[in-house]
């Protein structure tokens, strides 16, 4: 939720990349897709975000070669988790089953990548610092796509806005 009303223009650019990088999951879920490989899908979108913003010292792709990695220093987690009877159902789970495995129909997990810049990050412009956007949503596998379990959640900028507008329009509720 932005803590303004409505975001501001760097807020509302910042949630457009964290936007697109969980989109870019969302479509790339189907049964026999890698977890390993829908990870990288996601921060491969936030790496670029980051350069458009002109926080990497370098290019995307050179943030995401595996001996760097400098984007990871914004993201802080994967892209998401399985989900089940636990609700971080990934645990105690085999490699082979979750982060070496793939997704089957059936599985339910989160997209939910995100950026996040300290306060105190000086390799970060100051309106930046101190800034943190994630998008959460939940996911049931099938041969036929991925269906949205949180669907009735305001997702785009512009629908959290809007969401956000009439929530406080309404006034408090009583408790």
């Amino acid at each position: 939720m932005p803590v303004s009303e409505p975001f501001s223009p760097l807020q509302r650019e910042v949630y457009d990349i964290v936007y697109a990088s969980q989109e870019a999951g969302i479509d790339a879920i189907k049964p026999g897709v890698r977890f390993a490989d829908l990870h990288l899908i996601c921060m491969r979108v936030l790496a670029e975000g980051l350069a458009e913003l002109g926080v990497l010292p370098g290019s995307a792709e050179e943030a995401m070669e595996p001996d760097s990695m400098f984007y990871r220093r914004w993201t802080l987690h994967s892209f998401g988790h399985m989900l089940g009877i636990d609700v971080h159902d990934c645990a105690a789970a085999r490699p082979d089953a979750y982060h070496e495995g793939e997704l089957s129909a059936g599985d339910v997990l989160t997209v939910e990548p995100g950026l996040y810049f300290q306060p105190d990050d000086n390799l970060v412009p100051a309106e930046l610092r101190g800034m943190g956007i994630r998008l959460e949503d939940d996911f049931l596998v099938t041969a036929e796509g991925p269906v949205v379990l949180s669907a009735d959640l305001p997702r785009q900028a512009e629908e959290v806005e809007t969401w956000l507008a009439a929530q406080r329009a309404a006034g408090p509720r009583p408790p």
